[in-house]
């Protein structure tokens, strides 16, 4: 018995390499396709099974049910005349069990060679490892073939090489690859593109019906196509549109034009490890065999589960935000809404959208994610059986909660900000978001270590200029006094506090970082009489400046302020009652004081849409 791996690399830089949403989406469609629909279409060959192949217009849930069949995708150790067996096929990655050596090498080499021409500039490798299907656990050799498929993909040449600049050739509008076509604009330009960008626009229409697919079963109406191109408008990018389609973007162009655009990219927490360790978590069986079995039921569950959990939180944060956003809308002008989905699957999101909404979407996203992993209901006859899985494992695994957390990054740009720059600071944001889980912790009865607690969190930061774009280095201006001082409170947790009872360590440093903190200092600041603002902009801008002088100097100013202000200038100081704008932390072993202020007043021009 063989266990393949087939994964893509550098999803990131293949996707987001470009500023342009249409060879965005078509690279992230690529990508999907790589893992899915091209190793179905392999499995079905060497299977002689034709019917477990996606056809056109198939979505993620026409995919599971082929996975579930058991007359579609044998169990391997059952049917002598099975030759492959599909543990996963998602985004990007596929896991097969496959019975001879030959069919394992020619799985991969369908693959590959489909990517080379459909997805020229994909990075994606197989790899193989035999092991005994009844004395080899299987938890172990996935780990091995983890290890194995490293190796091999640092000893591939550089896809650079694929790319050669010589002769020379001119190079593309958009990726700034050798140009392979080229074509005429509607200004008689010449745009020159290379075959890389050509195969990702050709894709992107592809993608957005199979998004369009999944919002209709929730009667979600929102036409994509149109959305993205007048996103790209709003980029300056839109210059080789049809006529058509010009005029009904420009139609409602009045409606859909933003100040702010923003990237949200969302990820699991420590899905890589329970996917790792899955082979422990889920404990042994009487006999290897059926201890095999039952890792790649349970492994095909979670991935499934996982699967519709991000599908649904993304359906019910973008449902939240339409319920908004039409009541002042045309119904043709409605179906044009400033967000498009790049990547929806696994324990990944990432969408651009109105930069005024993102923190709203994003809120609502996370906490349903964890909803959802904790309570997956209302699910098909055919995938009844894996619900309560994600409870299971993550009760099991050092989590030891019967749910999963995730975290965001978002960065909120002006239309024109060079989009690739600002995912990158998206990932910064999120793995600044992610040190949640070296905070909050609940300490094991058994071991008397503290371990990680699910718990969700966002971090964000709005873009102003481009002089500027390392967090690193945004971050370290707003720590003042020897490092003593910091003028920011992020990230912000938008885990429920009552999620968060059993939590032994971190509590104190949470106080004072949920999301309803921020929201009321937010609506304080926000807060009007006679459509005049309580607190005058002046008078708060003021005091925002006055945070860069240090703690006592923001105090003494917020203090010549508290008579002529209160009680409504009280919300905005710590517990609400006392007259600092700071709390007290430990950290590295020493006091600093830390505020959330300039957090509230990043974010205050960004809460329009919050009902």
């Amino acid at each position: 018995m063989h266990l393949v791996l087939i994964e893509t690399s550098g999803n990131q830089n293949y996707i987001f390499s470009t500023n342009k949403l249409k060879e965005n989406i078509g690279a992230s469609e690529l990508t999907y396709l790589a893992g899915t629909v091209w190793v179905l279409d392999a499995v079905a060959h060497i299977n002689d099974t034709s019917q477990i192949s996606l056809q056109p217009g198939d979505g993620s849930e026409e995919l599971r049910k082929k996975l579930l069949d058991r007359q579609l995708n044998k169990p391997i150790e059952e049917f002598n005349n099975t030759h492959i067996e599909v543990i996963i096929a998602t985004s990007g990655k596929a896991l097969l069990l496959v019975r001879e050596k030959e069919h394992a090498i020619e799985v991969i080499q369908r693959v590959t060679r489909k990517a080379l021409i459909e997805a020229p500039g994909l990075d994606i490798c197989g790899a193989i490892q035999e092991f005994d299907w009844k004395k080899d656990k299987l938890g172990d050799v996935n780990r091995k073939i983890h290890q194995k498929f490293e190796v091999i993909r640092s000893q591939k040449p550089s896809l650079a090489l694929r790319f050669l600049r010589l002769p020379i050739v001119d190079e593309c509008s958009t990726s700034g690859l050798p140009a392979y076509s080229w074509e005429k604009d509607k200004e008689g330009k010449t745009i020159f593109k290379s075959f890389v960008s050509e195969k990702k626009q050709n894709c992107s229409k592809q993608a957005l019906t199979r998004f369009e697919t999944l919002l209709e079963k929730e009667k979600i109406d929102i036409d994509f196509l149109a959305s993205i191109r007048a996103l790209n408008e709003e980029l300056g990018l839109d210059k080789e549109q049809e006529d058509k389609t010009k005029k009904v973007s420009r139609r409602n162009h009045n409606n859909f034009k933003r100040e702010w655009l923003a990237i949200v990219h969302a990820d699991g927490n420590g899905l890589g490890e329970i996917f790792l360790n899955l082979g422990k978590i889920i404990g042994s069986r009487n006999s290897v065999d059926k201890e095999n079995r039952n890792y790649v039921e349970k492994y095909r569950h979670f991935s499934m589960a996982l699967d519709i959990c991000t599908e649904r939180a993304f359906l019910k944060a973008l449902s939240t935000l339409l319920s908004v956003s039409k009541s002042d809308k045309t119904q043709s002008q409605a179906k044009i809404f400033p967000l498009v989905p790049l990547v929806v699957g696994g324990d990944d999101l990432t969408v651009v959208c109105d930069g005024k909404q993102a923190l709203q979407f994003t809120k609502v996203f996370l906490q349903e994610f964890e909803n959802n992993t904790e309570h997956l209901d209302k699910l098909p006859e055919e995938l009844q059986h894996i619900q309560g899985v994600i409870p299971e494992i993550a009760q099991k695994s050092a989590l030891k909660a019967p749910r999963l957390s995730a975290c965001a990054g978002i960065t909120i740009i002006k239309p024109h900000f060079p989009f690739s720059t600002a995912y990158e600071l998206a990932e910064d944001l999120i793995r600044s978001a992610k040190k949640v889980k070296d905070k909050i912790k609940v300490k094991d009865k058994i071991k008397k270590e503290a371990e990680t607690y699910p718990c969700s969190a966002l971090d964000f930061h709005i873009l102003y200029d481009s002089s500027g774009v390392d967090l690193d280095t945004i971050r370290k201006k707003l720590v003042l006094d020897s490092q003593r001082t910091k003028l920011y409170g992020r990230p912000y947790i938008v885990t429920p506090e009552n999620k968060l009872s059993e939590v032994t360590d971190g509590k104190e440093w949470a106080k004072q970082r949920y999301w309803e903190i921020l929201e009321k200092r937010v609506q304080t600041l926000k807060a009007t009489k006679d459509r005049r603002r309580i607190l005058p902009s002046s008078q708060m801008h003021d005091l925002r400046e006055g945070l860069f002088l240090g703690k006592n100097g923001a105090d003494a100013r917020l203090k010549l302020m508290i008579n002529r202000y209160q009680p409504e200038i009280r919300e905005l100081t710590v517990n609400c009652q006392g007259e600092t704008l700071f709390w007290e932390e430990q950290e590295d072993n020493k006091i600093i004081y830390v505020t959330g202020f300039l957090d509230a007043m990043d974010a205050v021009d960004f809460f329009e849409r919050e009902s």
